[in-house]
């Protein structure tokens, strides 16, 4: 585990991990210059400690952060970063992490994250194997769960990107096959807990990402997000839609990264293009209901009822299949929220209930399941 100040969020991480530390699992904190009691709350809960301080931090140069400019920024957005400002190299200090673990099999965490589940005489019996090379298993963040692989064979996968790292097979370094497992939620699985107060600057080091490597098509994708979650949107729309263009790109993430698209032409106003982006995105992948609902959603702020319908219909039809992760929303709630209120608008009130029952069942803390329930009164209201 890397970790920087984090002697608040610790203790709820090692509680998680009781039976581990129990069986006399190894959890290797390699602290990256902690000014509070990180280190000695780590060292007391029985954790092996690590100091690195500052080893992988530097500055962006002035260059550097022009070229930023130059390349990304819209002349009505910015700066988008600043000289100077520290920049952390996540791959490199994960790698760094994994070379110093007593054992090859190393399963990466953060200070943040709780197991929710591990069952180590299952994956004890596939390391022991010797036929797995990686793990992937579900986070949490929210009501998102997002497929990862963080637990590897260190000699068969590397670290790689300076922000929003990912794991890489190493060519050539074992000539036996080896599979990657994918966990159920009892045998591996982890949620993990946002620090809002926390300062992230991840923008700088997935410019550099791009600068450096432009043929990789995921860090434009996490690039164009950054931008977008930073509301620089005019920014975040040409490199949303060059990954888009990138025909060697997972589908799934180009769909997505047009539903990006539309939400900035949204922002800016421009709903027929928003609505535009969304059509690609589905005819890129049709496997995710995102690009569905958020045509379903444009189409009822406008008050096209029958547009709704169709789309929210249609997105009930596709199961959750996707790796890509999704709001758990799109496949429980928000459809038939969709439904019962463009249903009910449309005189189709008999079917407007029945989803109006299903939204309320799946989705009861809703400030709408009772701000409309005027709408839906007992049938011997409605007949009075």
């Amino acid at each position: 585990m890397l970790a920087r100040d984090e002697a608040c969020a610790l203790p709820r991480l090692l509680h998680s991990l009781k039976d581990f530390f129990t069986r006399g699992g190894e959890l290797l904190v390699v602290d990256t210059g902690s000014t509070d009691d990180t280190i000695a709350l780590a060292r007391r809960r029985g954790c092996r400690v690590e100091a690195v301080n500052d080893r992988f931090d530097s500055v962006l140069s002035p260059t550097a952060a022009a070229e930023i400019e130059r390349r990304f920024a819209n002349e009505q957005d910015g700066p988008l970063v600043t000289p100077g400002q520290r920049l952390f190299h996540f791959g490199d200090a994960r790698q760094h992490a994994g070379a110093l673990a007593a054992n090859d099999f190393v399963l990466q965490l953060d200070a943040s994250d709780q197991v929710l589940a591990m069952d180590l005489d299952a994956l004890d019996r596939w390391v022991g194997s010797g036929a797995v090379g990686a793990f992937e298993y579900d986070q949490y963040y929210g009501n998102v769960a997002l497929r990862i692989s963080r637990f590897s064979d260190r000699r068969r996968y590397q670290w790689d990107g300076r922000v929003h790292e990912t794991l890489h097979a190493i060519t050539g370094a074992d000539t036996q096959p080896a599979s990657k497992v994918r966990c159920d939620t009892a045998q591996l699985s982890v949620r993990h807990h946002m620090d809002e107060d926390k300062p992230r600057n991840y923008l700088a080091g997935l410019a550099l990402q791009v600068l450096e490597c432009p043929e990789k098509p995921r860090w434009w994708h996490y690039l164009g997000r950054e931008l977008f979650y930073n509301c620089w949107y005019r920014s975040a729309i040409p490199v949303l839609e060059a990954h888009a263009a990138m025909a060697d790109a997972w589908s799934a993430e180009r769909s997505q990264g047009l539903c990006f698209v539309g939400q900035c032409l949204e922002a800016l106003e421009q709903v027929a293009e928003a609505q535009e982006a969304y059509r690609r995105a589905i005819t890129l992948d049709s496997t995710r209901r995102e690009p569905l609902l958020r045509l379903a959603a444009t189409a009822c702020r406008r008050g096209e009822f029958e547009a709704v319908v169709k789309y929210a219909t249609e997105s009930l039809a596709i199961p959750r299949t996707s790796a890509y992760p999704e709001l758990e929303a799109n496949y429980t709630w928000i459809p038939h929220s969709l439904l019962y209120w463009s249903l009910f608008w449309l005189g189709r009130k008999a079917e407007a209930r029945a989803h109006w029952e299903t939204y309320r069942s799946l989705a009861p803390e809703d400030t709408h399941s009772r701000e409309h329930a005027r709408l839906f009164p007992p049938a011997d209201t409605a007949a009075a």
